[in-house]
Formats: C-alpha cells, sequence, structure tokens
C-alpha cells in the first residue's frame, strides 16, 4: 500500500499551557517573517488552492491556485499583555486577542492547503498530517479536526510543554491507521503498513552523536516491543541536527541499518506552494533563518520502495496576504513499501 503523510511543526514556547498563547507571536516565528518576507518581493508570493467548507477536508477541489501576496517583514510582530497569558482571551489587550485568533485561523487554514497540495504535488489524498508542537486536544484547539481531520491522538499530557506535544490528524478514514507509542521528543503511528516516528528532537542532545544514538534505540526498543510495532520505515520531523547528514548517519548506526535523507540529492529546497517571475524561490534551509536543514524525512532503504518528497512553507494565509506561522517549513511524504 501507499501512504501519504505530512508533517509539520508550529512554533510553540516551554509553557505548560498549551493553548493559542503557547503558539502565537513566539520569536522564531517573527524571526521566520523577517526572514521570508524579502524573498517573495514584486509578483511572487504564496500559492492558495481552492477550498470550500462544503466538502470534506481531504476531497480534492478543481480550480487554479491563488498567487497571494507575502506579508512585509514586521506583519506578524505582536506585543504580548504585561499581565499572565493564563487569563481568557477576552481579557487580553484588543492586539493580541486578535493575534490569538489569527493564529488559530492559519493552522485551521494551512490544514485545507496540505490536503489540496497532495492532490496537486504527489496525485493522491493525504492520509496523515501531524503537526508538531501542538496539543489539539486543548479546548482552545477544538476546531482544528473539521480542517486537519479527526483527531487520532494528541500527544503531551498536563505535565508536557506545549513544544514537545503532537497532534495526528486524518481525513480520509480509509486504510489502516494505528498510533502505536509515545516518548519525549517522538510519537509513532503506521499508516497503511508504513511505520513513521514523528520527532522533536530535544535542544540538548541534538548535536551530541552519543545521545542521539541512544534516543532513536529507545525509540526502536520502544517500538519492537509494542504489539503492531516492529521495524521503523521513516522517520520525519524537526531534529535540530548541526548538519544536513548527521541524521541519517546517526540514525543508520544506531539501528543498525541503512537510512536516507529522501531530498539529500538537492543542494536548496524549493517549496511547492511558492511562486516567483523567474522560477521557483531557493531557500537554504527549513528553520527561522533559512540556513539550517533541520526537518527532514530519512527513510528505511531495506523496507522503503520508493519515497518521494515535497516540501512546503512556513506561510498560512491571514486576510489577503500570506505570512509565517510557524517557523519550520513542512514536508509531504508518499512512501510505498517494499
Amino acid at each position: 500500500m501507499v501512504a501519504v503523510i505530512a508533517y509539520q511543526s508550529l512554533n510553540s514556547s516551554s509553557s505548560l499551557e498549551h493553548g493559542l498563547a503557547a503558539s502565537t507571536s513566539q520569536t522564531h516565528l517573527r524571526h521566520a517573517q523577517k526572514t521570508l518576507a524579502p524573498l517573495y518581493e514584486g509578483n511572487s508570493g504564496a500559492l492558495k488552492y481552492p477550498t470550500t467548507p462544503k466538502a470534506e477536508p481531504h476531497e480534492a477541489i478543481q480550480g487554479p491556485a491563488e498567487l497571494v501576496s507575502v506579508a512585509d517583514a514586521d506583519a506578524v510582530n505582536v506585543k504580548k499583555p504585561k499581565q499572565s497569558l493564563k487569563r481568557k482571551r477576552s481579557e487580553a489587550e484588543p492586539e493580541y486577542a486578535e493575534a490569538l485568533d489569527r493564529t488559530l485561523e492559519m493552522v485551521k487554514s494551512k490544514s485545507l492547503q496540505i490536503y489540496q497540495q497532495a492532490h496537486r504535488e504527489l496525485s493522491l489524498s493525504c492520509d496523515l498530517i501531524v503537526f508538531g508542537e501542538l496539543d489539539s486536544a486543548h479546548p482552545e484547539w477544538n476546531s482544528i479536526p473539521a480542517s486537519a481531520g479527526k483527531q487520532l491522538k494528541a500527544v503531551g499530557g498536563m505535565k508536557t510543554r506545549a513544544c514537545n506535544c503532537f497532534s495526528l490528524h486524518s481525513s480520509r478514514q480509509q486504510g489502516t491507521m494505528t498510533v502505536l507509542g509515545e516518548g519525549e521528543g517522538w510519537c509513532a503511528a503506521r499508516c497503511n503498513g508504513v511505520l513513521t516516528v514523528f520527532v522533536h528532537v530535544p535542544n540538548r542532545i541534538a548535536k551530541q552523536t552519543a545521545n542521539m544514538e541512544q534516543f532513536y534505540q529507545k525509540i526502536q526498543t520502544a517500538l519492537l516491543n509494542t504489539e503492531g510495532g516492529g521495524v521503523i520505515d521513516l522517520i520525519m520531523g524537526d531534529t535540530n541536527q548541526s548538519r544536513e547528514e548527521f541524521s541519517p548517519e546517526v540514525i543508520s548506526k544506531a539501528l543498525g541499518k541503512a537510512f536516507r535523507d529522501a531530498d539529500s540529492d538537492k543542494a536548496y529546497t524549493s517549496p511547492a506552494d511558492s511562486w516567483v517571475g523567474s522560477g521557483a524561490v531557493i531557500h537554504k534551509g527549513t528553520n527561522s533563518a533559512n540556513n539550517k536543514k533541520f526537518d527532514v524525512a530519512v527513510y528505511n532503504t531495506s523496507t522503503v520502495k520508493s519515497i518521494e518528497v515535497k516540501y512546503f512553507t512556513q506561510f498560512s494565509f491571514t486576510a489577503s496576504r500570506a505570512a509565517a506561522y510557524t517557523d519550520h517549513m513542512g514536508i509531504l511524504a508518499k512512501v510505498v513499501k517494499k
């Protein structure tokens, strides 16, 4: 079977409060907008695919994409109220309350766009969308399933920082889907036979080879001892890696199998949902500074027959403009097992 899987992290705080404030106006998010806006000058921008509330999120909607201009560099700069962010949204300063509402709408809009992008780029429906740094079980996020699909799992309890949460959603409701396990910085699911681990590698271990090997070994041990688990086929997410080939090297050594970056043959990244007059927009990284490839899809060469990967931007849509709603590029992968 074929699995089409999407992953994108938000930019959330280290707070134990998982509401909208955790993912609104964070430092790296503001930095992403400042960095990316100058790349999209003149007759260029983000591609917005048509959607309709009358259809299920995964249904293909016919029609041309709209080229939407990217907002200016300071578009997502919002001053947080000085008082506690745990107050009700209605009690916050008006500008910040609007920013909270905007965050929710941008995540919902991006969810719909991911489904439509899968149809256009891969000619298939997306089976599974995973958002890192998002706890969609929090009441303030309870409208997310209408656009992202049914919530399969929200990983991260009350003692978990917002930045370490994951949310798994599916609209298609076909094939097979099983959430297999979770731990610090990871969760795993089997989608149409493909066992995928989604990661947000803790910064404190991300650049230390020995600690990284131990991190992945613990995950593999857990999955080998889980009903329905087994050998990992794909690892997707925010690795915080120090250099581009670090993760494939570490994972291969840790798990004793050859893993490869599915997008390693390119010197730069051209997001599928952007356009400039002279051709594709060139990104030198997937992070807020556009200089590091933190977000990757690394696959097991012994179990995966073929894999096709498309990157998509940090942009979502607010009013008539595109703006960063996260500091991480997203990954869309079509995976066929051997």
